[in-house]
């Protein structure tokens, strides 16, 4: 090659690195507020900022989520997440399905019911590997929400109470928080109980007040972080009615479409890694939030036999009524109850033998 040619072809090789560079320096930047159910010192929202953090890493600074935590500070609280997302004022949320059953009454059934999948590998095989995923999102895009799983507390706490409850007619006229939808319709149906779907921040001064009798927030370590144990020193377990729940990821369609596919990628990839990061944690948390209650000394008190045999009826009337209503609960409950059988008949055969 001439010295000319070689000029000429340097020349180029420095034209195309500056066009490169200044391509690189004008790429878009998003900025995404993110809300959350949780509150600050939940473990869940922790891992919410490194979520973030990590995003914004992989992303070179071209996708920064900000996190928000439930309480006064929230952007916005409840079931408005939903709507939040839908209409753009935020473009992601983070929640529980059944808090969404305002938008449609097959959310209430998305989380796992009384009697539904009984371990969180059951509920993540569904979601994750099967349809699951896939009907979230028929009843979210309408809306102009994408739907991903976030990650499973499985089997919730119970109820911490002021008083002892050792059975289901001890809360007959008591009033109790727990979260909106099919569980707190079969906690009613169960006990008679009043069922009050009391946002995070407002739980402590309401079981202070007198205004709650018991609360129920999901799992042993998210009951301890919520820091009740001084107000209530009884708890009565397991939260027969969520017995392995999940939280989802809501994302406004447009907001994503906007995004490059590269960051797209990455910012399923930070999805799936909170996923797994999230639920581990917790349920090792989980150990160990167990053991604290004991040292704090609660009285911890499980269900009869007789009273298992209450929550299955009502549970099976609150489905009956669910699958009545509307075409899509009855899918979905239909497909859940079909995937179950499967899970259980594979692990009939190859489940624990000790």
């Amino acid at each position: 090659m001439s010295r000319v040619l070689r000029l000429i072809h340097l020349s180029w090789i420095c034209v195309l690195a500056l066009l490169g560079c200044q391509q690189a320096e004008e790429a878009p930047v998003f900025h995404w507020q993110l809300q959350s159910h949780a509150v600050a010192q939940a473990n869940d929202f922790k891992e919410l900022v490194t979520f973030a953090e990590n995003v914004r890493v992989m992303s070179g600074g071209r996708l920064n989520i900000t996190p928000h935590a439930g309480g006064s500070d929230a952007l916005v609280v409840g079931p408005d997440i939903f709507a939040a997302v839908s209409d753009g004022r935020i473009e992601m949320g983070n929640g529980w399905p059944n808090w969404w059953s305002g938008q449609h009454p097959a959310w209430a059934v998305m989380n796992a019911g009384p009697f539904d999948f009984m371990n969180l590998d059951a509920s993540m095989l569904f979601f994750l590997g099967a349809e699951g995923t896939q009907l979230a999102n028929e009843l979210s895009q309408p809306k102009g929400v994408i739907w991903r799983a976030a990650w499973w507390p499985g089997m919730e706490f119970g109820l911490l109470s002021r008083a002892p409850i050792n059975s289901l007619d001890d809360l007959k006229g008591k009033k109790v928080r727990i979260g909106p939808g099919l569980p707190s319709e079969v906690l009613a149906a169960a006990s008679g109980a009043y069922a009050i779907p009391t946002v995070p921040s407002e739980i402590r001064p309401a079981l202070a007040s007198g205004a709650l009798d018991a609360v129920e927030w999901t799992t042993t370590s998210g009951a301890w972080d919520l820091g009740l144990q001084d107000l209530s020193p009884y708890a009565i377990v397991p939260a027969i009615w969520q017995p392995s729940v999940l939280s989802d990821f809501l994302i406004n369609e447009k907001a994503y479409a906007k995004l490059p596919p590269d960051l797209k990628l990455i910012l399923e990839t930070a999805i799936k890694a909170y996923t797994l990061t999230t639920t581990i944690d917790n349920k090792i948390n989980d150990f160990e939030a167990l053991k604290k209650f004991k040292a704090e000394g609660v009285t911890l008190n499980t269900w009869t036999e007789a009273d298992l045999a209450r929550w299955k009826v009502a549970s099976d009337e609150v489905y009956r009524k669910y699958k009545a209503e509307n075409d899509f609960s009855k899918k979905f409950i239909e497909h859940k109850q079909a995937f179950k059988q499967e899970y259980n008949d594979y692990y009939s055969l190859f489940g624990p033998y000790d």
